[in-house]
């Protein structure tokens, strides 16, 4: 009887998320701009692996679908705007219990309409990807003892379509963020963040806010040295890093040690590698930084590696439960 209960109660959320749903979304501006960045970027590549498929599907999509409402289409709803249907509920209990889920989190837990973003029907203000990625911000301050407004640069690999950046400078983050992604998203991403935070007289994103390519020689290097010269800084790959190809890990492996602190989330396995033993490896080539690495007690078969520099932070032997 539990259970059933358990399951009505769960059937009519997600009703009440479907109606709540279909509000229309607000018209947004610079869609040409956006179709413009697309052509470009399909004419310098530089998405390897399974990323060159979806980067094509994303761009098609947003070409035939209209930018309005672009979370809703199918690519991007697949890949970057999950439903997260079945661990949702357990995000947000432990994020909403967190003695880090302050007034202003819990503000920054309200979504935007920009691109009709899906309704999470356990918290109907907020996204099922908002209230994840402010589960990854807890777990980090747990894991690592960083402070947000110690920070002075992130760096955001494979970034989405920029919801994490929105999270943190909502929850006060205004200092240099860097995202590091394909051609696609990056026009993507840009887009979606002249409309929600729009600066200037020719409504730019935030000046903060910077991209690097992936695919550009120096690229790595540009990273480095940014990274070098930040006294606290933040490496983020949720998803990202473990769905690129050895080489392109292998180019972007060596600038994780000029960070003082990294988040890093994948998946047991993708296109035949064992992320797993990947990130072992990956943590055991960086010494000189205290890791964390444990299996998502929401997400089953994904992992974080957390890991603060000896001499920053308090990191944790563990996450807890």
């Amino acid at each position: 009887m539990k259970t059933l209960s358990s399951e009505v109660r769960t059937a009519v959320r997600r009703i009440a998320a479907k109606i709540l749903g279909e509000y229309p979304p607000p018209r947004l501006s610079h869609g040409e701009e956006l179709l413009s960045g697309l052509d470009a970027a399909a004419a310098r590549g530089a998405a390897a692996g399974e990323w060159a498929r979806l980067a094509e599907a994303i761009a098609a999509a947003l070409r035939a679908g209209g930018v309005d409402r672009f979370l809703r289409l199918g690519p991007i709803a697949k890949t970057v705007h999950p439903r997260i249907r079945s661990h949702s509920a357990d995000y947000l209990r432990y994020v909403l219990a967190s003695p880090h889920c302050s007034g202003q989190f819990q503000r920054a837990l309200t979504e935007s309409p920009v691109g009709q973003p899906l309704v999470n029907p356990h918290y109907p203000l907020s996204s099922p990807l908002l209230i994840q990625h402010a589960y990854h911000v807890i777990r980090l301050l747990e894991a690592s003892g960083l402070e947000l407004d110690a920070l002075r640069l992130v760096v955001d690999f494979g970034a989405g379509y920029g919801g994490f950046f929105r999270l943190l400078r909502n929850l006060g983050y205004c200092n240099r963020y860097v995202i590091w992604d394909i051609p696609v998203m990056c026009a993507l991403q840009r887009f979606y963040l002249r409309n929600v935070f729009p600066h200037g007289a020719a409504l730019e994103p935030p000046h903060t806010l910077d991209w690097i390519a992936s695919g550009e020689a120096d690229a790595p290097q540009r990273v480095g040295t940014l990274a070098a010269e930040a006294d606290v800084s933040l490496f983020v790959a949720t998803w990202s890093l473990s769905e690129t190809p050895l080489p392109v890990r292998a180019a972007v492996a060596p600038v994780l040690g000029q960070f003082s602190h990294v988040l890093c989330a994948y998946q047991r396995d993708f296109a035949g590698i064992d992320n797993t033993a990947y990130f072992e490896a990956l943590a055991g080539e960086l010494p000189q930084f205290r890791w964390v690495h444990a299996e998502c007690p929401v997400y089953r078969n994904n992992f974080y590696l957390i890991g603060a520099r000896q001499g920053v932070g308090t990191a944790r032997a563990a996450l807890p439960r």
